[in-house]
């Protein structure tokens, strides 16, 4: 009885260790009290300091190094100009809501300029009290098209990119432009894939310059749900598959797509890594997840694998990147490398464990906020994504284990 209750003890033991290497750093200050309802993503850096934006109309500001708890916020104003205003108008619908502003910095013949994609959720309704609505992609420009050297901080809308005021289109949101290191600028963003089954996904569309598609064009996915993926199932229903807010950046001639699976408000949220050899992939193909062998039946999956998410805090069994004790429902990541010695993190959003409000299944939006984790990041040249293992993806990026914040600040200095 003795040895047993010691076996136990020891193996939890061991289990509590091997669960809390992944060390989770709160870009806020906690002791503030202060929530952040939706996510930042969007790291930028200048030699003045680290900019991260996201959906609500805020920056977080941090000095030339990203350190738990540096943050302070500023406040972003937007507006649309009136041709807008007038097209909304028209349609009879409503703007209840602006979200996901991103900026975007274009450089041409040495000159700076800064542009954003912003999501309005519009309804057919003066009220703006009914729950159904759908969204609309914009172009904004600057108010201050002088402020060069940091992100603007007031936004005016102009023109529509993706979607209508007059025509209610499902998932159409969350925009940004990525420019691949050859110039090709695109504007990548969530759309439905089908609605029976239902299945969203990440597109690519390409862009002659932020206002203009590129003529004769269309999207295409980058991304989809994939069958038999319970982990991918929205709100544990496999009627309805989502892969969402997909942020890229290219890495030894790869390209790399962070991205989050599930309902943000639920503990299900997680995030994961997809790669390619192309910002595009062939006909047909797909950025590859990354994917490990589940003999556990983890997510109730029967299928011999899942996807091994770079974070999760859905799933406790030992090696698959749980951090459910520091973070519910992490997603919204960005892979970034930001300080002055460079240094790989994930930015995210999520939820304090114990502060989530009254639900433990169904968390309180306005209780959310931003984190980051350390990450090892070994892309190598060789193999190609299409040639390497399933094993050798998982050893790409990975977060980095055991760092305190003492080790950090070494780090840094």
């Amino acid at each position: 009885m003795i040895f047993t209750l010691l076996t136990t003890l020891t193996i939890f033991a061991l289990w509590a260790h091997a669960q809390a290497n992944i060390p989770i750093h709160p870009i806020t200050n906690s002791n503030k009290a202060k929530y952040f309802s939706d996510p930042y993503h969007v790291p930028y850096q200048n030699n003045q300091g680290i900019y991260i934006s996201g959906t609500t109309h805020q920056y977080l500001e941090c000095g030339t190094s990203l350190q738990p708890g540096c943050a302070s916020s500023f406040p972003i104003k937007y507006h649309n100009d009136q041709a807008i205003k007038q097209a909304v108008n028209h349609s009879g619908a409503t703007i209840c809501g602006t979200a996901g502003i991103h900026p975007f910095q274009t450089v041409s013949d040495g000159k700076r300029s800064w542009d954003a994609v912003v999501t309005l959720h519009v309804q057919n309704t003066t009220t703006c009290k009914h729950i159904s609505g759908w969204s609309v992609i914009v172009h904004a420009h600057p108010e201050n098209a002088s402020a060069v050297d940091l992100p603007p901080t007031s936004w005016v809308g102009d023109k529509v990119l993706v979607g209508s005021f007059s025509e209610d289109v499902d998932a159409n949101y969350d925009g940004k432009y990525f420019r691949t290191p050859a110039g090709q600028l695109y504007l990548v963003y969530q759309k439905q894939h089908s609605k029976h089954p239902k299945r969203d996904g990440v597109v690519a569309w390409p862009m002659d310059n932020p206002t203009t598609k590129t003529p004769g064009s269309k999207p295409h996915f980058l991304l989809l749900p994939g069958e038999g993926l319970n982990s991918e199932n929205y709100i544990d229903s496999d009627h309805f598959k989502l892969i969402e807010t997909g942020n890229i950046r290219a890495i030894k001639n790869k390209f790399l797509m962070a991205y989050s699976v599930g309902a943000y408000d639920h503990s299900s949220y997680k995030l994961g890594i997809a790669y390619s050899d192309t910002f595009l992939p062939a006909d047909g193909q797909h950025y590859r997840k990354v994917m490990k062998d589940n003999p556990h039946h983890l997510w109730k999956s029967q299928g011999p694998q899942e996807v091994y998410y770079l974070l999760q805090a859905d799933e406790k069994q030992d090696g698959w990147h749980y951090v459910g004790d520091q973070v519910l429902a992490p997603g919204v990541p960005t892979v970034a490398q930001i300080g002055p010695n460079d240094g790989w993190v994930a930015t995210f959003a999520g939820y304090h464990p114990g502060d989530t409000g009254s639900s433990t299944k169904k968390f309180a939006a306005n209780h959310r906020r931003p984190y980051f984790v350390d990450l090892d990041v070994n892309v190598p040249a060789n193999p190609s994504v299409k040639e390497a293992s399933d094993a050798e993806l998982q050893s790409w990026i990975t977060p980095a284990k055991g760092r305190t914040d003492e080790q950090r600040r070494r780090l840094e200095h």
